[in-house]
């Protein structure tokens, strides 16, 4: 059994392996070979952040610690004290440095320069993307709605092994984030909560966010505002692809509706045709299911995906991300509005789903499962982030739709949420392997974007041709005034 009080991370030498480290100011031409660590290559040291560090000893809290808080020893403070002088140092040397023996967090090459180059030239996103936009029905209870990556980050503090990182700057947002992966590459940050979640903090719940309808008048006066600003789009598209009302169903009792949490649109064009239209959803807060009234699963921040991938313009299929894992189904077998899919988020959990219902997994026997049902209808193509992201050169680029949307915290390598408590924290318990709190996820750079098949992950692909209820039901386009089409049928 895997004891979570075990998992410590150095917070001086996140990269420290069994390597000697090179020579001071070994020139790049004899560099010697050594291994990487993962997501890495011979990096220029650049530090444009060194007056972001305090030069005073770091307070951290080590699992297995009962005292909860320690202070460095004076040996650790003259060692932080000696590594920031040698970074100092190693600015004025010329070259790369190669080596897993690292002492001082580096730009990924990845990044390299990155605060240096323009910007990126919009991009278009394809009518047809916007066309067949998924439509997502919340959970009737649901306690955590959609947020806004934005807020999110006011209520959170960048931290390495559950201490805070030492710098000036006071207010990360969406155009710096990436200035985090200066820390080690930015694998080992965690954006640790403010607050004791346990008290349930407003800014969890998303409350505020619950999506509401939007008529054509309000959507006109968001768009305008839109242009002038870094707004996410706020357009409503009707099934045609033109600005207008979404489509209610039958037994439906108000029409999609637009939430203040801006959502994520990447769509990735491939090989053979195929564009990938990947739309993304943050929750602040995910609550994780119950077993015998224990509940198992729970973290800060929540990134779910919904895949739909287009082969020469059509819709040919999608994919529901689903905690770990997910389902694939062709696009004919799912529920429609108009032409636009409708998917189910489950519960607490935002696991999506394409069915109402329960759903098992990870336990047998139903024991652990997610529930969904039609609460609220939300359409996210009426606010959203939209951007293009290149999988060969690793570049986002935002839309001519959202030309000013920031690019900057997509590049973040770190958790959205806080690592996973050490079992001497009395919030944390295990049980047979499952833990009540997890760690946070990874953005929606790390969703496997360049993926080949439609599904995530290196597990076969079995794209489904029916869904595991009785009918598909597909509501035709709605008028102009809100009345549906005649010949209305379930088919």
């Amino acid at each position: 059994m895997l004891d979570k009080s075990s998992q410590v991370v150095p917070a001086l030498v996140p990269y420290a392996h069994d390597v000697a480290a090179p020579p001071l100011c070994l020139p790049a031409t004899s560099a010697p070979e050594q291994p990487h660590p993962v997501d890495t290559e011979p990096a220029i040291i650049e530090l444009p952040f060194v007056d972001a560090i305090e030069e005073t000893p770091l307070k951290t809290e080590r699992p297995g610690d009962t005292s909860r808080t320690s202070i460095w020893s004076p040996l650790s403070t003259l060692v932080f004290a000696s590594a920031h002088l040698l970074q100092l140092a190693l600015h004025r040397c010329a070259g790369l440095i190669e080596s897993t023996g690292r002492l001082f967090p580096v730009v990924p090459a990845s990044l390299r320069d990155k605060r240096t180059r323009p910007r990126p030239v919009a991009a278009n996103i394809p009518n047809y993307v916007l066309e067949h936009a998924p439509l997502v029905h919340l959970h009737s209870q649901e306690e955590f709605w959609p947020c806004d990556i934005a807020s999110h980050l006011r209520h959170v503090t960048p931290s390495l092994n559950y201490t805070a990182l030492p710098t000036k700057i006071e207010h990360w947002n969406l155009t710096n984030l990436d200035r985090l992966n200066t820390w080690a590459g930015g694998h080992f940050i965690y954006l640790q909560s403010k607050d004791d979640v346990e008290t349930r903090p407003d800014w969890l719940s998303g409350r505020q966010n619950i999506p509401s309808a939007l008529h054509e008048g309000r959507a006109s006066s968001q768009r305008r505002s839109n242009t002038r600003s870094q707004a996410p789009l706020g357009a409503a598209r009707s099934a045609s692809g033109q600005l207008g009302h979404s489509q209610p169903g039958p037994d439906q009792k108000h029409q999609a509706g637009r939430s203040a949490a801006p959502a994520v649109l990447v769509v990735v064009e491939k090989e053979f045709g195929i564009v990938d239209a990947f739309w993304f959803f943050f929750y602040s807060y995910n609550l994780g299911n119950e077993v015998f009234s224990t509940r198992f699963g729970n973290h800060v921040g929540d990134w779910e995906h919904v895949l739909v991938r287009f082969q020469n313009e059509r819709p040919n299929a999608l994919f529901f991300s689903e905690h770990f894992f997910g389902e694939a189904y062709s696009f004919d077998a799912v529920e429609k509005i108009g032409s636009r899919p409708v998917t189910y988020s489950a519960r607490g959990t935002h696991a999506m789903y394409g069915a109402v219902g329960s759903h098992d997994y990870i336990l047998p026997f139903g024991l652990l499962k997610d529930v969904t049902d039609k609460g609220p209808l939300w359409d996210p193509s009426l606010n959203a982030y939209t951007y293009a992201f290149d999988t060969e050169t690793g570049t986002l680029r935002p839309s001519t739709l959202t030309p000013d949307a920031p690019t900057e915290w997509f590049d973040f390598a770190g958790r959205w949420g806080d690592k996973s408590y050490p079992l001497n924290d009395s919030r944390q318990y295990e049980i047979a392997g499952q833990y009540h709190y997890v760690d946070g996820p990874l953005g929606p750079r790390f969703k496997d974007l360049g993926r080949g098949t439609v599904c995530q992950g290196k597990q076969a692909c079995v794209i489904k041709s029916l869904l595991e209820t009785d009918t598909v039901r597909i509501w035709p386009d709605v008028d102009d005034d809100g009345d549906q089409d005649e010949g209305c049928q379930s088919c």
